[in-house]
């Protein structure tokens, strides 16, 4: 079986809460590694708490097992997902869907001033 196949598969699946974006425009889907015909993916959700991740990893599990994969999902909460992990298309994405993307972080330390009343 294709490593190339099964990271275009789970590339190609549908975020479950913006169905604009796929996983990979989300910037949420880490790894794909094929041994055989068993596959392991790696995602990371967009917060510890994400209540989309169970979907996800169903979602992964129904289309790479319709490949005739078997698939088995891990989450990776380190490096924490960012939105700066949201690929140009995906950004492009939201903008054609009328949500404003989010910008880049600002490089280096942000200063803060603080005002003592």
């Amino acid at each position: 079986m294709s490593t190339v196949t099964a990271e275009r598969l789970a590339a190609g699946v549908a975020d479950p809460e913006m169905p604009m974006l796929t996983l990979a425009d989300l910037g949420v889907l880490r790894d794909v590694v094929v041994e055989g015909d068993r596959v392991t993916v790696t995602i990371t959700p967009t917060y510890s708490g994400c209540p989309a991740v169970s979907e996800m990893r169903a979602d992964l599990i129904r289309v790479l097992g319709a490949a005739g994969y078997r698939a088995e999902v891990r989450l990776a909460l380190s490096p924490a997902w960012s939105t700066d992990d949201i690929t140009p298309e995906g950004r492009a994405k939201l903008a054609a869907a009328g949500i404003a993307p989010p910008g880049t972080a600002p490089a280096g330390p942000v200063l803060l001033t603080l005002l003592l009343r």
